[in-house]
């Protein structure tokens, strides 16, 4: 140890003998040594360590030594028996560390390198050590442990057992199975989103196809209406400015014109504003007079009060110079008297020294003469004292002997009787009936199993199934909703376009496959033709005539179509054009038009898709495939149900299995505990059938020798009375001298203290005088400080009323002067006043007639402003009407280069407005469905694999489990059993008859609790509670000595253990820790001298310097060896 507690110097604490007892005075430090030992093993409560804080544990200071930064603690195990487990069996020697500072922070070291508090706590579970173990008893713990709570007493036998260990791994299991459920779950919300989402995307993505064509559509048409706007809005803009410019020659005029009358009007304004600026300067002049005046009576008006103030102050003044004077008398007078009063006391002081020193030397003689007959009387007690002692001891040595030799003779009948009931015993035949049990719960339960695993291999198939159907029928949705769109986007289309005459028949028009779009382009080529040779017909009516060969018509599978179609060629692939007057014109199979003086080209793939034609192939086609598809997906819907209702029963099934099993492997698990449990019971029966044979030839032999010790006792008893007999004759002799001296001392010594408390009456009026003495000498010399200074302050006060006159004279005059200057200034603003008048009389008659002239000028700048104002404002809406030019990225020119003369807003405002109501029937339209389509599907694979992953995990920590459950059920119920025997063995032994038994709180091996009762000799209590302290101790030492005797731990550790039993039983729990100090090593702190008797070494901590703590070790044997020797 080193810094820890009260050991604030490293201190090394050998334990090399199976007993060792801590000796020392009580606040020594003693239970600091088994505080070190918890605090090692890994204690985290400082309240355990009598502390409020872990960081108390190191070393505060004392009066002679400063704290320290940190403490540290190093447990030493000599490992040559290989008791501990793991990789450390092989190691000769175990050390584990921990070091505490000051911020707190611990740091473990085993073997010298740093670890987890875990890795600590590991090492000892099920060894019996620990922080809180039953191997480590600190004060007040023997009777918490007797009357704790039977959850509580079941940590120690689950200790012993070995199962904290298993506890241990099943809390953190059962951890993992909790957040491994908590995935799951999570798992299976994300995946039926990601689902849904699936479901979702596979409608959406059709959409974005439609939409992305559309909104193209939308673009050009907003590009051209906003320059069409924009065109009206310039046009408007120039008619504007053109008005500006006649109104503004008309404004120029009118301002010449009257340009004459606003120079008159501003010399007669400046005039006015003149006389208006003197007015206000005169009136400045005035106030600024006014305020002086007014600042001067107020400076006259403060030396008054001042002066009033300093003639109050002057009379105070004069009356204090006189009160301090007769002070000043009065006080010397009373310094006068003090001064006899003080030589008086000095004279009273040195008689009462005198008469003081007499009675001190007298007193001192006699408390000699009382000491040397104290001395003498005190060693007669002490050896009579002595000799009480040891007559004690040898009654209850006596008193225990005849006891032990009781004892071991109810010992022998006791053994003799348990020896017959186990032989008595029988339970071989009934761990045969459970084996049979067991063997046929094994034939049905793999009879289950093979159900099981059947009904698992339908399970899978009928998932399988059903997954399948599932995406068939998802695939099959998605292309039926495609379908139903597609149908709908191309009625909208072929709508708009049969407005007109000449493509209304198209939709009944039959054509070969691929030849759609040659046969409208040959449509177009007429329109073309009838446009350039002018209107000769109203119409081109349709017909059903027989078709030329080579032209166009043959194309035409059936309905009606215009003659003229008959007349148009149709040129093979590898054909040119030749003109021919058969021919009205040619066509080649890419849409090319030739006439002949001219050739009109196709655009392609443009035109091939905007084919009315081919839409309404592409319409008739889908509604064929739309009844498939509606017949498909009802018929997967049914076989989907049909899969669901299957794998339902098959699932329910696989449950009752599986419910089969875990009853049937429960009923295994505890026919197999059972079995354990008897064969463990029956080497139990035979090993005790040995050791009590064993037991009962030692038990005759501890007989005869506890017959022989009785006898010695006796013997000691008589010699230890006749001793006492004879110091007690010796003591009353002394007796009488020693009264004498006794009363002589208490006269002297009360004459002493009167002599003493005279002179200190006489210190004290001496020290009385002299304090008041010089007390009036300090007042004195104040009151005539006091008298200098207001004689000062008077002086200086009659000097301040002098000079105060002259400065009061010179304000009278000033103020005069004043009062006749603001007299002056009145008189002339009266008259600049007048003149101001006159000058605005006449500045407002020109302005009269000038502001009819100005009315006109105002109605001119009024229309020439508005105007100005409709300009910007029509510029402002020119300019706003390209700005979604910019938003779509088109450039004016551009747009103004495609639109035509003929274009009007109107027309474009209303296809704008027939594409706005296609987008909006399309509705929120997802543009990036396909790529999230495909992410989506990546991700719902992947989370396939997880949850399988995840589920496979589950089964197996919950194995984990019941396999931990069983083996914790056998160990405890094995532990409960032999310590429950132990502990009805030890019981009677310690209290020398009676009964105690452990019982179970319930029939839950996993969770129940423990209870425990004793009953000594003689008493019928019905509650633990009910005994002595005494007896709560030695019934607490048997149970943690029973759970010794199973599981010993490498050492014990008992902290004044024995301080509520009496000697008798102090006796017999010596024998008890001597008996079991063969396999168990004791370490103990006490301050019985029997218990420190039984040690081997005595270690002793002593406190010489305060608040430290030292070792000091004794070896008794060499002890004695030194002794006899």
């Amino acid at each position: 140890m080193a810094g820890f507690k009260s050991f604030v110097e490293p201190t090394k604490i050998p334990f090399p003998d199976p007993m060792t007892c801590v000796v020392g005075p009580n606040g020594c430090g003693k239970s600091n040594v088994i505080d070190a030992v918890r605090w090692v093993l890994g204690e985290s409560s400082a309240k355990n360590l009598r502390g409020d804080a872990m960081t108390d544990v190191i070393f505060n200071g004392s009066t002679n030594r400063k704290a320290i930064s940190q403490a540290s603690v190093e447990l030493v195990f000599d490992n040559a028996q290989g008791r501990l487990p793991g990789t450390l069996a092989d190691r000769n020697q175990v050390a584990i560390k921990r070091l505490v500072t000051r911020d707190g922070q611990s740091l473990y070291f085993l073997n010298g390198s740093k670890c987890r508090k875990r890795d600590i706590t590991d090492i000892f579970l099920g060894t019996g050590l620990g922080p809180r173990s039953y191997a480590i008893i600190e004060q007040g713990m023997i009777s918490r442990l007797i009357e704790s709570k039977p959850q509580e007493l079941r940590v120690f036998l689950e200790e012993a057992a070995g199962v904290s260990k298993y506890k241990e791994r099943r809390r953190e299991t059962q951890t993992r199975i909790k957040s491994t459920r908590e995935n799951l779950e999570r798992l299976l919300d994300v995946r039926q989103e990601l689902q849904n989402q699936l479901d979702k995307l596979a409608v959406q993505a059709q959409d974005a196809k439609s939409y992305r064509e559309l909104k193209a559509q939308e673009r050009t048409l907003k590009g051209e209406l906003a320059v069409l706007k924009w065109q009206a809005l310039h046009q408007k803009q120039l008619e504007k400015s053109e008005q500006i410019s006649q109104l503004q020659q008309q404004l120029d005029f009118l301002n010449t014109a009257h340009g004459g009358h606003d120079d008159v009007l501003a010399s007669l304004e400046n005039q006015v504003s003149y006389f208006s600026e003197g007015i206000s300067e005169q009136q400045n002049g005035i106030h600024q007079i006014h305020t002086e005046l007014t600042r001067t009576e107020q400076q006259k008006l403060h030396l008054l009060d001042k002066q009033r103030s300093l003639q109050q102050n002057v009379d105070k003044q004069q009356q204090a110079h006189v009160e301090a004077g007769r002070l000043l008398v009065e006080q010397q007078d009373y310094v006068n008297d003090l001064h006899d009063t003080l030589q008086q006391c000095v004279e009273d002081e040195l008689i009462f020294a005198e008469q003081y020193q007499e009675c001190e030397a007298n007193h001192q003689s006699l408390l000699d003469e009382y000491a040397d007959l104290e001395t003498q009387q005190q060693a007669i007690h002490t050896q009579q004292h002595e000799a009480q002692q040891a007559l004690h001891l040898a009654q209850q040595n006596l008193s225990a002997a005849v006891q032990a030799h009781r004892h071991e003779q109810e010992k022998y009948q006791t053994l003799n009787e348990q020896l017959n009931q186990l032989k008595a015993q029988n339970l071989n035949h009934e761990l045969a009936e459970q084996r049979t049990a067991y063997s046929e719960k094994a034939q049905e339960m793999a009879r289950l199993q093979a159900h099981a695993q059947s009904f698992n291999e339908q399970l899978a198939a009928l998932s399988t199934q059903k997954a399948t159907l599932q995406t068939d029928l998802r695939g099959y949705q998605s292309e039926l909703a495609t379908c139903k769109a597609n149908i709908n986007a191309l009625k909208q289309v072929l709508n708009k376009n049969e407005d007109t005459q000449e493509q209304s028949y198209l939709a009944s028009l039959r054509v070969q496959a691929g030849s759609e779009s040659v046969v409208e382009r040959a449509l177009l080529g007429l329109t073309h033709l009838k446009q350039a040779n002018g209107p000769q017909s109203d119409a081109v009516w349709p017909t059903q005539t027989t078709a030329n060969p080579g032209s166009v018509a043959n194309l035409i599978e059936s309905g009606s179509y215009p003659t003229l179609l008959n007349h148009i060629q149709l040129l093979a692939s590898d054909q040119k054009y030749v003109a021919d007057s058969k021919w009205l014109l040619a066509i080649d199979n890419d849409g090319c038009l030739y006439g002949d003086n001219w050739r009109l080209s196709s655009n392609g793939e443009q035109q091939s898709k905007s084919s009315v034609l081919l839409q309404h192939a592409q319409l008739r086609e889908l509604e064929q495939q739309l009844p498939e598809f509606e017949q498909q997906t009802m018929a997967l819907n049914t076989e989907l149900e049909d899969a669901e209702q299957g794998f339902n029963q098959c699932n329910k099934q696989l449950q009752e299995n599986k419910a089969q099993v875990h009853q049937l492997a429960q009923e295994m698990a505890s026919t197999q505990t059972r079995i354990d449990m008897l064969k463990e019971q029956v080497s139990i029966w035979q090993q005790k059938q040995q050791s009590l044979s064993e037991q009962l030839h030692a038990t005759q032999q501890q007989q005869a020798q506890q017959a022989n010790k009785v006898t010695q006792c006796q013997q000691v008893l008589d010699n230890c009375e006749q001793q006492l007999g004879k110091l007690q004759q010796n003591s009353a002799n002394y007796y009488a001298e020693f009264e004498q001296a006794k009363q002589a001392l208490q006269v002297a010594l009360s004459s002493k203290q009167k002599a003493q408390q005279r002179l200190h009456d006489a210190k004290l009026q001496l020290q009385k005088a002299t304090s008041d003495w010089q007390l009036s000498q300090s007042k004195a010399q104040h009151l005539q400080q006091s008298q200098a200074q207001a004689q000062d302050q008077l002086q200086e006060l009659l000097e301040e009323q002098v000079f105060i006159q002259e400065p009061l004279a010179e304000l009278e005059e000033k103020i005069a002067s004043l009062l006749e200057k603001h007299e002056q200034q009145q008189a002339l603003l009266s008259e600049l006043k007048q003149q101001h008048a006159d000058a605005k009389a006449q500045f407002q008659d020109k302005q009269a007639s000038l502001k009819s002239a100005q009315s006109e000028v105002q109605i001119v700048n009024d229309k020439l402003q508005q105007l100005r104002l409709d300009e910007q404002g029509v510029m402002i809406k020119a300019q706003a009407a390209l700005e979604p030019l910019q938003e779509l990225q088109q450039s004016l020119k551009e747009v103004l280069a495609q639109l035509t003369n003929d274009v009007t807003q109107s027309a474009h405002q209303g296809r704008l407005n027939t594409v706005s109501q296609s987008l909006s029937k399309l509705g929120a339209v997802n543009l990036a469905a396909i790529d999230e389509f495909e992410q989506a599907k990546e991700r719902k694979e992947y989370l396939d694999g997880q949850l399988e992953d995840l589920t496979a995990a589950l089964d197996t920590l919950e194995g984990a489990i019941k396999k931990i459950d069983r083996e914790t059920k056998t160990r405890f119920k094995a532990t409960f059993d032999q310590v429950n025997e132990d502990l009805a063995e030890l019981f009677p032994k310690v209290f020398g008859g009676g009964s105690a038994y452990l019982e179970l709180t319930s029939d839950d091996l996993l969770e129940s609790g423990v209870s425990i009762m004793a009953r000594p000799p003689g008493k019928k209590n019905s509650t633990i509670h009910l005994l002595s302290g005494g007896e709560k101790a030695l019934t607490a030492l048997s149970l943690v000595f029973s759970i010794f005797r199973l599981n010993p731990a490498p050492f014990c550790m008992l902290d004044e253990v024995d301080a509520p039993l009496d000697d008798a039983n102090v006796g017999r729990f010596c024998r008890l820790v001597e008996e079991m100090s063969q396999t168990v090593q004791f370490i103990y702190i006490s301050h019985n001298k029997i218990a420190m008797e039984m040690a081997g070494r005595l270690t002793g901590v002593t406190m010489a310097e305060p608040g430290v703590s030292r070792m000091v070790a004794v070896d008794i044997e060499q002890a004695v060896q030194m002794a006899q020797a």
